[in-house]
């Protein structure tokens, strides 16, 4: 197995028409080699958080673009996403509800791991089922 930063990820899943290409010869390799179906490549979560933030920030895309392109990473036969039931989980969620995809997987990956609640101050974040928003009239505990 090999792992994938973020950049070479990019590279390989966006064309000129959205990101002038800024390096053709990183994006050459970039496509041979994740194009290679002898190898399995391991997407670590910060990698996936980066790529829809860049996806979603710089490169303007829409929720429902990178709503596909998250169910696309998830269904790829050679890529092993890390955390991938919380990954998919967090899709789910940052499909249906409001506030950037990492917010969703914090809270499915802190979900994931036994948390009953994650602590936030981020009121988009706050409305969604896996986190609770402190302010002065929070319970201690969540």
């Amino acid at each position: 197995m090999i792992g994938v930063d973020t950049n070479v990820l990019l590279r390989w899943l966006v064309d000129e028409t959205l990101w002038p290409i800024d390096n053709p010869e990183q994006v050459e390799l970039a496509r041979r080699a994740l194009s290679n179906p002898a190898n399995r490549f391991f997407i670590g979560c910060v990698v996936l958080a980066e790529t829809i933030w860049v996806l979603g920030k710089p490169l303007q895309q829409p929720k429902a673009v990178l709503v596909e392109v998250l169910g696309r990473l998830l269904g790829a036969s050679n890529l092993v996403i890390d955390a991938r039931a919380a990954g998919a989980d967090a899709v789910a969620s940052f499909s249906a509800g409001s506030g950037g995809f990492s917010d969703h997987l914090i809270g499915e990956l802190n979900r994931h791991g036994g948390c009953r609640t994650t602590f936030t101050f981020d009121k988009k974040a706050g409305r969604t089922a896996t986190f609770t928003r402190l302010h002065a009239s929070s319970k201690p505990g969540g």
